[in-house]
């Protein structure tokens, strides 16, 4: 029979991921720069005989630190030269220099295989990639006739298909390229559908929005609908990230809600700076069918009540700019 396993140590590279590992039979367990170590590492930040492992008198594993400028952190707790730490009931993460490793005890209990986070709600084959596409084709397609006379519509679908086209292919393989650089894998098809779900939720939020503030008059919906924008890019980033780093979604996560705080943050701040208010729209300027119109109207001599309690506030605000 061979020899008994006592540990595993494992040097950890960017995304989590094992790039090497040694096997322990026999203690000590010596880690360093210097040939004659169990684990040579290629780090000019570690010293030749950087650390070791090796049991106590009462058989507790410790970690050793060598003669090190830089010293070991062992989890969180920084170690110098020279000082000692015992190895408790998880396998604790090693940095000496740059260079990342676990400790992986016989004793320490395996931890269950954990699912792959980025691949399993957006991969639904071919037939949901072609559904978002053609969704996403059809809206550019009716905002492209709102915006255009009927005379230059099919002409300029064909720069509408260029630029989309473009964007789309640039956007998801930059992504694509990021993936494959911290994973080793490009994810096309996920950055991809993220992108299209994208696109289809800025558009139902924004028109939505819109049309949800005509019929029922309440201009402030449409006015800081930039906020549900803001949500929408947050999640977007997100999800992408998820490809990219997807072995610290916590960290993933609280990046796009620091990034959704501070845009709606700073499109507040921008917007109060130019015109006074932290809403995007002067006024609610979303015209559609009289028909879709829920709120009951408001007769003349009402509405002529509520433009003159608006005079003072116009005055003061004319006067003020003439003097500047």
């Amino acid at each position: 029979m061979g020899e008994m396993t006592l540990a595993v140590i494992e040097v950890l590279d960017r995304d989590g991921s094992v790039r090497q590992s040694v096997t322990v039979r026999e203690w000590p367990l010596r880690v360093g720069r210097a040939l004659d170590n169990d684990l040579v590492l290629d780090d000019p930040h570690t010293a030749a005989h950087h650390f070791s492992v090796v049991p106590d008198e009462a058989g507790q594993v410790m970690l050793l630190v060598g003669e090190s400028r830089n010293g070991l952190r062992c989890d969180a707790v920084q170690l110098a030269a020279g000082e000692r730490a015992a190895v408790g009931a998880l396998p604790p993460q090693l940095v000496a220099g740059r260079t990342t490793m676990r400790l992986r005890l016989a004793s320490h209990a395996l931890p269950p295989e954990l699912p792959l986070q980025a691949m399993r709600p957006l991969t639904q084959g071919l037939g949901t990639l072609a559904a978002l596409a053609l969704a996403v084709t059809a809206v550019l397609v009716f905002n492209n006739y709102l915006d255009h006379d009927p005379d230059d519509f099919v002409e300029s679908l064909g720069s509408l298909a260029v630029y989309a086209f473009g964007v789309a292919l640039g956007w998801a393989g930059l992504w694509t390229v990021l993936s494959k650089v911290f994973t080793r894998q490009g994810h096309f098809g996920w950055h991809v559908r993220v992108m299209l779900m994208a696109a289809l939720a800025w558009e139902l939020v924004s028109n939505g929005a819109a049309l949800v503030a005509f019929s029922l008059s309440w201009p402030w919906l449409s006015d800081f609908s930039f906020v549900a924008g803001y949500a929408i890019l947050g999640a977007m980033l997100y999800f992408h990230l998820q490809a990219v780093e997807p072995h610290h979604p916590h960290r993933t996560r609280g990046f796009a809600i620091a990034a959704v705080v501070m845009g709606i943050g700073l499109s507040m701040w921008f917007n109060h700076q130019a015109t006074d208010r932290l809403g995007s729209e002067l006024y609610m300027n979303h015209l559609f069918p009289p028909a879709l119109r829920l709120a009951p109207p408001v007769e003349a001599d009402r509405f002529m009540q509520g433009v003159e309690a608006l005079q003072p506030a116009l005055d003061a605000k004319a006067g003020q700019d003439s003097h500047d």
